[in-house]
C-alpha cells in the first residue's frame, strides 16, 4: 500500500521542525512495508516556515515540500491529493500541530484496508481521550449537534484535523469539494456520506496546543463561521 500523507501549513516556524521530526520518527517506527510520502503544502505562510522545511529536506526521508501563492487550508490539503491522485492508495491529512496523537494514524489506515472509504479521528467516538478548555468543549459539541441536525449524516465530529480516504474517494469526491479553507472536509465528509461511502470514525487522543506568541483563535467568531458554511452546504449548494 502506497500513503500519501499531507500536512498543510501557514506560519508554522515555531512548531514545524519538531513535529516533522516527531512524524518522521513515528512513520519510520510503524509503517514498515508501507510506500508513504510526506508532503507539507505550505500555504502563503510569511515567516521561516518554507526556509525550515527545505532545511530538513535532506535529512527526513521521503518529505515533499510545495507552496501555493494563495491561502486556504483546504486548497493546500486538496491540492497535494489531486497531485498525486493515480500515484497512492490511501490519502491522509493532519494538522501541523499534532493536536491529535499519532498513535490514532495507524487505526485510519487499517479501516481504510478493512473496508472502508474514509476514516476520521473523532474527539466524540468510545474511547477518545481529550484535553482542552471547558469553553471550546462545549462550543465544539454544539457544532457537532447542529452540524448533524442540519446535514442529516450522522458524524459526531466533523472538523477534527485528522483524515484519511481511499483513492476512490479522491476521484470522485475531492473534485466536487468548492470550499478550499477550513470547512474543506466537513464538506468532503457530506459529500461522501451522501454518494454512499463508508465513514468510521476513529477514538483519539487529542491534546489542544497552544504556542507561546502565537495566534488566538476567537471561538465564537469561529463557530458562527462554520454554521454559516453547514447552512451554504446544505440548502444553498
Amino acid at each position: 500500500m502506497k500513503i500519501l500523507i499531507v500536512l498543510p501549513v501557514y506560519n508554522e516556524e515555531k512548531i514545524i521542525a519538531a513535529n516533522l521530526k516527531k512524524l518522521a520518527d513515528y512513520l519510520a517506527e510503524n509503517l514498515r512495508g508501507y510506500d508513504y510520502k510526506i508532503v507539507v503544502a505550505d500555504n502563503k505562510s510569511s515567516d521561516l516556515t518554507g526556509q525550515i522545511v527545505k532545511n530538513l529536506l535532506p535529512a527526513i526521508n521521503n518529505l515533499e515540500y510545495f507552496y501555493l501563492p494563495q491561502k486556504g487550508k483546504g486548497l493546500a490539503v486538496l491540492t497535494a491529493w489531486q497531485k498525486y491522485q493515480d500515484d497512492f492508495n490511501f490519502f491522509a491529512y493532519m494538522d501541523a500541530d499534532l493536536a491529535t496523537d499519532l498513535s490514532g494514524f495507524l487505526p485510519l489506515i487499517s479501516s481504510l484496508e478493512q473496508g472502508y472509504d474514509v476514516a476520521i479521528g473523532s474527539r466524540y467516538a468510545a474511547g477518545a481521550k481529550v484535553e482542552r478548555s471547558l469553553l471550546r468543549i462545549i462550543f465544539s459539541l454544539a457544532y457537532s449537534l447542529l452540524a448533524q441536525l442540519i446535514l442529516g449524516v450522522k458524524i459526531k465530529d466533523w472538523p477534527c484535523g485528522f483524515k484519511a480516504i481511499t483513492q476512490k474517494v479522491n476521484k470522485e469526491i475531492v473534485p466536487a469539494i468548492k470550499n478550499l479553507t477550513f470547512f474543506f472536509d466537513s464538506e468532503l465528509l457530506y459529500l461522501a456520506a451522501k454518494k454512499g461511502f463508508k465513514i468510521i470514525e476513529i477514538p483519539v487522543v487529542w491534546q489542544e496546543k497552544r504556542v507561546k506568541g502565537g495566534s488566538k483563535i476567537n471561538v465564537l467568531k469561529v463557530s458562527w463561521l462554520y454554521l454559516k458554511e453547514i447552512i451554504k452546504l446544505r440548502f444553498f449548494r
